[in-house]
């Protein structure tokens, strides 16, 4: 196999000036492109891209149930769908070119397909559960309150349920985008990581009187007794030292700086869950959380308000996202609709 096809690394380059200056996509998405235009490249043997066929589409899809991920792991049905998406896309926008138009073979496009089947199994997900609010009640109560780092991590796991921030915004997020007066947040895409880039301002949900508690506490400690100011990180990363004596890195308070990923948040929240003998909830799962006290407690327009304070635009998408019911939830909402009837 050759090393380099000077053409393909041309059409690559084209096609992700495209999407980032054309399509408006981000960085993240045109990296994921090109991670998926490589393995279908090295599919075919770097043969040029304008010499796309049917045959070449189906070895590409055989090769991806064969090859292990950079994990080393076979690839999931879920990553082969995203993966052909991203080269399906790539060969349209070739088959559009004004030199390969022509001679372009369009038909076989249709060949970088998932079957029926695996097409189904790919979206198929296993049912997420939720902590509920008495479950991060006592998650809240069992961490420390004594170092800084207990300060912060009490108040992530609050903020988290009081806002339903995705924590990909949560660590981007400064002291200056909390409002304490008007109980807000202000998710500013200039900063923060949101979703598609949207500007959400986010109300304090109190459904948990010791959510904002321990938050507040948080702030007035960190602007206080810690000097931070409007710029700096609402919750900071840990500052890691190494130590001469023992030759180990060691924790040493908090840094200035925002956490490159959301790992650490994680980790924070699987120790804290089970330290007080809960199973782990991602942050994800907080959101949930908010959106099945809204459909148990609240009347359309509250839940419309969670919905937007969540970042969505229509309530479809909050429940495609979060509502789904459980099957006994599901009989047990009918069977409180049938007893209602009956009164």
């Amino acid at each position: 196999m050759p090393e380099f096809n000077a053409l393909n690394e041309l059409l690559k380059k084209q096609y992700e000036e495209m999407l980032l200056h054309g399509s408006y996509r981000d960085k993240q998405s045109a990296r994921s492109a090109w991670r998926a235009i490589n393995l279908f490249e090295k599919s075919t043997g770097k043969k040029d891209f304008t010499t796309f066929t049917k045959e070449q589409a189906i070895c590409f899809k055989k090769a991806l149930e064969t090859w292990l991920n950079h994990s080393g792991m076979p690839y999931s049905l879920s990553s082969m769908r995203s993966i052909l998406r991203h080269v399906r896309e790539f060969i349209n926008w070739l088959g559009m070119h004004p030199k390969y138009a022509k001679k372009f073979n369009r038909q076989a496009i249709g060949y970088l397909h998932l079957s029926e089947n695996q097409q189904r199994a790919s979206c198929a997900s296993r049912e997420q559960n939720a902590p509920t609010i008495q479950e991060i009640h006592s998650v809240l109560l069992n961490i420390p309150d004594n170092t800084d780092i207990d300060k912060r991590n009490r108040a992530i796991i609050a903020f988290l349920a009081l806002t339903g921030v995705r924590d990909s915004a949560l660590i981007r997020l400064k002291m200056k985008d909390i409002d304490l007066r008007q109980g807000t947040v202000w998710q500013n895409p200039n900063h923060v990581k949101t979703k598609f880039g949207k500007g959400i301002e986010t109300a304090f949900m109190r459904f948990d009187p010791l959510w904002e508690e321990v938050v507040l506490h948080w702030l007035t400690h960190a602007q206080e007794r810690l000097g931070f100011k409007l710029e700096d990180p609402l919750f900071p990363k840990s500052l890691i030292r190494s130590n001469p004596q023992n030759l180990s890195f060691e924790n040493f308070g908090l840094s200035r700086e925002h956490w490159a990923n959301t790992a650490p948040v994680r980790g924070i929240l699987r120790d804290a869950f089970e330290s007080a003998g809960l199973p782990y909830f991602n942050p994800h799962s907080f959101r949930k959380m908010l959106v099945r006290y809204a459909m148990e407690n609240c009347c359309q327009k509250e839940a419309k308000a969670i919905s937007q304070n969540l970042g969505h635009e229509h309530m479809m998408t909050t429940y495609n996202a979060y509502g789904k019911l459980s099957f006994h939830e599901q009989k047990r909402a009918i069977e409180e609709i049938h007893a209602k009837c009956e009164l």
